[in-house]
């Protein structure tokens, strides 16, 4: 039986309030469960003070937990970002109870020692699947992604929400009493068109075989 860990926690920059996000990252979890309750076989949940973690049950679905996940921080307008960790575990044998809640023990221990790694890089998000080259494409994609997330600063978090909501350059014009022209500006520099690009490019980037 293949399952996916999804492991997080929060990137801790200099005196965060650390009690405030915990807070905070409840509500997105909450709001994630609700959203993606088919895909889960255990829901989110906080682990420690500022990590959390869950079992889906399949890798697409999981790409779009994370996207869901960064998208509901920018629109609720939070202010921390997390490092995710995606490890592909598989039970061969399901004889009894035991040996899977066993295995998948080993499971999140796999996924641990790499939330570990992460957390001292960088990097915001590691993919481990039993497919080397997908594993590498994803990551190697995630960067790309993760350069555009984390290119918008906090003040830009409304236009962000806009775009994320479907509005066009026009309709953010409108709503922002913006000029037209001030919209596209504000798209192009935002690099939405990219942003969305690169997260369908992820989700395509996933085998069949490991869904």
């Amino acid at each position: 039986m293949d399952h996916f860990i999804l492991m997080s926690s929060v990137r801790t920059i200099g005196t965060q309030n650390l009690n405030k996000n915990k807070e905070d990252l409840q509500k997105v979890l909450a709001i994630i469960n609700k959203m993606h309750k088919h895909r889960f076989i255990t829901n989110l949940d906080m682990v420690m003070q500022n990590e959390f973690q869950g079992i889906t049950n399949n890798l697409q679905g999981s790409l779009e937990i994370i996207f869901d996940i960064e998208e509901c921080i920018i629109e609720n307008d939070l202010d921390f970002k997390l490092k995710h960790v995606l490890y592909h575990d598989t039970i061969e044998s399901l004889q009894s109870k035991h040996n899977a809640y066993e295995r998948l023990g080993f499971g999140l221990i796999n996924a641990r020692e790499r939330l570990d790694l992460i957390k001292k890089t960088d990097c915001r998000f590691l993919i481990a699947t039993n497919d080397e080259k997908v594993s590498l494409n994803l990551n190697n994609l995630l960067l790309i992604y993760e350069d555009y997330l984390d290119s918008w600063r906090k003040n830009d978090f409304p236009y962000v929400k806009a775009f994320l909501n479907n509005l066009n350059y026009k309709d953010i014009a409108y709503l922002f009493n913006i000029n037209i022209s001030s919209g596209w500006r504000r798209e192009k520099s935002l690099k939405m068109k990219q942003y969305f690009t690169v997260k369908e490019m992820i989700l395509s980037t996933v085998d069949n075989d490991i869904q």
